[in-house]
């Protein structure tokens, strides 16, 4: 039974391990108050040491300090190479758990050091870890083997405990500092290639861009404009050169759009506007196109709240979903535009009469490249590229909106749904908190082509 001086002491040893901030440095922190507190219970120790080993026995690390608390290489005092030979007397009696008290000391110790010269004996314990031999405590006493008591012996293994706690408690602190490190490394090589990134996509989307936006010019005005009648396989194949150009700059712009959003470079600027009379006007701009493709356009009109968005990146949005209606809506279809609100937001819903979606492939759609060949029709057919989608979630959620899909199968038709916040005096107090502001310089979104 111990002594309740020494169970003080225990719980003082146990706290200062616990409350140590040095992580890294914790036992040479923490091994000098021990010799302290054990000097206070009358243990006057000319040193102690731990000492922390590899599976194999080898040494992994080492803790040296003597009464003088200066803190020295415990290879320079103890030759622990002879204590833990493989197959020794010694070696097996600390695997087994029991404590070594030795008497004969010149083996082991390096008595030059005139500070060790009243050395007379070694107390060494094993370090236990959940019953996994991980060192040794080393203790040199000035009193023979005899004077070293079974109470002494029992309070220095509930010090092990401890010093392998304080042990285990650097080593995961070393290991977070390590990772810790690892992760600034790797972030900063993220961010170095993310700029790197960003610099291809626009220098390689300018270099196609003008190219392309030339040819495109010339093709449109040999089917156009020609002094001279065309063939119809010439037609043909101009008419196919056209698409194929324009489909290549859509891509080019949605490449910088994304480029753009991921990089923080768009902002958000909300404002209070009415969001019929803006799905109005882009109704107005999709109408052509609508008419090449013998499509009606539908706004039902209700009695709706302004919102609290960007107005600019709402248009880019209803660009991009009713584009979707008129790629994938058949001819003589209908897409209509509807309206709904709970208080708090507002529902813009495009709904459409055509090829329609799986319904597990609903989940799929706003992804980067997100193309549903079970659903759409294919790439050269429609000509999307896979991006629009993705850049209206983005954007949605850049203004505290949502946005999601809903079909009944395949050709049931779609409805693509977003919704933005009302523009009450609650959100309009807390408007600052809707600002999206760049980093860095603020670029504009690349006009999306219907």
């Amino acid at each position: 039974m111990l002594s309740e001086d020494k169970i003080t002491v225990f719980l003082k040893l146990q706290q200062a391990v616990l409350d140590l901030e040095e992580g890294t440095k914790l036992l040479q922190l923490f091994l000098p108050t021990v010799l302290e507190e054990l000097a206070s219970l009358g243990y006057c120790y000319e040193f102690l040491s731990a000492i922390f080993v590899d599976p194999d026995h080898k040494l992994q690390r080492g803790f040296f300090v003597d009464k003088q608390t200066k803190i020295v290489s415990e290879k320079e005092v103890i030759h622990t190479e002879i204590l833990l030979e493989r197959g020794s007397s010694w070696e097996m009696e600390l695997l087994y758990g029991r404590p070594l008290l030795i008497s004969d000391i010149k083996e082991l110790v390096d008595l030059s050091f005139p500070k060790f010269s009243e050395i007379r004996s070694l107390l060494i314990l094993p370090i236990q870890n959940t019953h996994n031999f991980s060192g040794i405590l080393v203790l040199a006493s000035p009193a023979s083997s005899d004077k070293i008591n079974p109470e002494e012996i029992e309070f220095m293994q509930m010090i092990t405990r401890l010093i392998d706690l304080g042990y285990r408690l650097q080593d995961t602190e070393s290991s977070l500092t390590q990772i810790t490190q690892q992760v600034y490394e790797m972030n900063a090589k993220l961010h170095q290639l993310d700029k790197l990134k960003d610099e291809f996509v626009s220098v390689a989307s300018h270099e196609l861009r003008t190219p392309m936006t030339a040819i495109r010019s010339y093709v449109w005005m040999a089917l156009h404009k020609s002094d001279i009648p065309l063939s119809q396989k010439l037609e043909r194949y101009l008419y196919r050169t056209l698409i194929s150009t324009e489909r290549l700059i859509n891509l080019v712009n949605d490449m910088l759009n994304v480029s753009r959003i991921e990089s923080g470079h768009i902002e958000i600027n909300p404002k209070v506007f009415d969001i019929v009379a803006l799905v109005k006007d882009v109704m107005e701009e999709v109408k052509v196109k609508a008419m090449e493709k013998r499509l009606s356009l539908l706004v039902l009109e209700h009695k709706i709240p302004q919102v609290f968005a960007d107005p600019d990146k709402v248009h880019e949005v209803l660009l991009n979903l009713l584009g979707n209606s008129l790629k994938f809506d058949y001819p003589g279809g209908m897409i209509t535009v509807d309206f709904f609100t709970d208080g708090k937001m507002v529902e813009v819903s495009v709904r459409d009469n055509g090829l329609g979606i799986v319904k597990e492939d609903v989940g799929k759609l706003f992804k980067k490249f997100g193309r549903l060949d079970n659903s759409y029709v294919s790439i050269s057919t429609s000509g999307g590229t896979g991006l629009g989608l993705y850049i209206s979630k983005s954007l949605v959620e850049m203004m505290h909106g949502s946005i999601w899909a809903q079909s009944e199968g395949v050709d049931k038709g779609s409805t693509f749904t977003f919704s933005l916040p009302i523009a009450t005096q609650e959100v309009l107090k807390e408007s600052e908190e809707f600002h999206v502001r760049p980093k860095g310089e603020a670029k504009t979104l690349e006009p999306v082509a219907i």
